[in-house]
C-alpha cells in the first residue's frame, strides 16, 4: 500500500509538469533593426534598450544592430548618432517585448547644421542652419553663448519657430568687438531630436556711430531723427571737415538729434569718442554748446563738447571747426543711444565717431 501511494504522486507529479508551457529564451529576447536616414543607412549609431549598458550596442556599415537577452515587457529603444563636431541627431522608440523582435523601419532626421554667420555689422549677425526632414518636428531652439560650451543648460534661447522652413535669424544688439557662439536644437512634441554643431563669429569693430561721417545725404532718415525741438536739417557740402558732407542744421530753436539703432556697450571695455564741432550765429545762455552725449538707462552720461558760447550776453558768435575726444569705461554691459545738442543758430558736425580702444 505505501509503495502504491508514492507510485500515485509520482505520476501525479509528471503529468503536471509535462502539461506546463515552456519557454525556450527563459523570458529572455532579441531585439535587431536597421537604423536609416534620407541619405540611406546610418552607421555607428548608438543603439541601447532603456540606456542600460548591459543592452548597448552600435549600428554596423550598413545600419544594422542587435542586441540579446532583454527581458520581457515595456522598454525604451534609444538611438543616437553622433557627428565630429558636436552635432547629433536621436530618437526613442517605446517597445513591448514579448518575443524576439525585428525593427527595420528606424529613421532618423538629418543633421540640423549651422553655417558659419553672415552679414556680419558691429552689431548684429545672420545665423542660418539647414532645414530639418523630420516628420514629427515641432520646433527650432536657437542658443547663444560667449563661450565655447553651449547647450541647452548653459545657453541664453535666443529664438524659437515652429515653422519647419524657418531656417535663419538676425541677431542684433550685439557687442562690437565679441564672438558669439551658437547652436539650434531640434525638438519634437515630447523630447529632442538633435542638435547642432556650434558655429560663431566674431563681430565688427570700427565707428559704432551709424553714419558718423554724414558723406551719404539719403542715410540721414535710416539712421538719426529729431527727437525734441525744430528747425532744418541738411547734408552741407560746402563746410566739412573731411569726406563730402557735414551735417548743418539751422535751429530757431534748441534742437537735440538722435540715433535711430542703439548702440551695445560692453563692461569693461574702452571706449573713445570723437568728432568735429562748428556753431555760428546767436546762442541761449540755456543751451550754449554743440555737443555728442552717450545716454543709457542706469549709465552716467558722457558728454562730448565741441563748442562753448561765451560768458556774458552777445548777439552772435562764430566758433571754427573744433576737434573734441573723450575716453570712458562702462561699468556694465549697456544700451545707449547717441544724441547730438545744438544750441546756436547754426551748428555743424562731422566725423562722429565711437570706438573700441584696442
Amino acid at each position: 500500500m505505501k509503495y502504491f501511494l508514492i507510485l500515485i504522486l509520482v505520476g501525479i507529479i509528471i503529468i503536471g509538469c509535462s502539461n506546463e508551457s515552456t519557454d525556450p529564451n527563459d523570458g529572455l529576447y532579441s531585439i535587431s533593426g536597421k537604423i536609416s536616414n534620407s541619405f540611406g543607412p546610418v552607421s555607428n549609431a548608438k543603439v541601447t534598450v532603456d540606456n542600460k549598458v548591459n543592452w548597448e550596442t552600435t549600428t554596423t556599415s550598413t545600419g544594422e544592430f542587435s542586441i540579446s537577452n532583454v527581458s520581457s515587457g515595456d522598454h525604451t529603444l534609444f538611438v543616437k548618432k553622433e557627428g565630429q563636431d558636436e552635432n547629433f541627431v536621436e530618437g526613442n522608440y517605446p517597445i513591448f517585448v514579448n518575443t524576439n523582435l525585428t525593427l527595420n523601419n528606424l529613421i532618423l532626421p538629418i543633421p540640423v547644421r549651422l553655417y558659419p554667420p553672415t552679414n556680419i555689422t558691429q552689431t548684429e549677425m545672420t545665423i542660418i542652419w539647414n532645414k530639418t526632414d523630420a516628420p514629427d518636428f515641432r520646433e527650432y531652439k536657437l542658443y547663444r553663448k560667449d563661450t565655447p560650451g553651449l547647450d541647452e543648460t548653459t545657453g541664453e534661447l535666443i529664438f524659437v519657430s515652429t515653422s519647419v522652413e524657418d531656417t535663419s535669424f538676425v541677431d542684433e544688439n550685439l557687442i562690437p568687438y565679441e564672438t558669439y557662439y551658437y547652436r539650434v536644437y531640434l525638438m519634437n512634441e515630447f523630447c529632442r531630436l538633435g542638435g547642432s554643431n556650434i558655429a560663431n563669429a566674431p563681430t565688427l569693430g570700427g565707428n559704432l556711430i551709424p553714419d558718423g561721417s554724414f558723406d551719404d545725404p539719403t542715410s540721414f532718415n535710416n539712421n538719426w531723427f529729431i527727437s525734441s525741438g525744430d528747425g532744418e536739417l541738411i547734408y552741407d557740402d560746402s563746410v566739412k571737415t573731411d569726406g563730402n558732407y557735414s551735417l548743418f542744421g539751422l535751429l530757431p530753436h534748441h534742437i537735440r538729434i538722435k540715433s535711430k539703432k542703439s548702440v551695445q556697450l560692453a563692461e569693461g571695455k574702452n571706449y573713445v569718442i570723437s568728432g568735429w564741432g562748428k556753431a555760428n550765429g546767436y546762442y541761449r545762455p540755456t543751451y550754449e554748446v554743440v555737443a555728442v552725449l552717450i545716454r543709457g538707462e542706469s549709465f552716467i552720461t558722457q558728454h562730448l563738447i565741441f563748442c562753448v558760447g561765451p560768458p556774458g550776453p552777445i548777439d552772435s558768435v562764430d566758433i571754427d571747426w573744433t576737434f573734441a575726444s573723450k575716453y570712458f569705461t562702462p561699468t556694465e554691459n549697456v544700451s545707449v543711444d547717441i544724441e547730438l545738442e545744438g544750441g546756436f543758430d547754426r551748428v555743424w558736425f562731422d566725423e562722429l565717431k565711437l570706438e573700441v580702444v584696442e
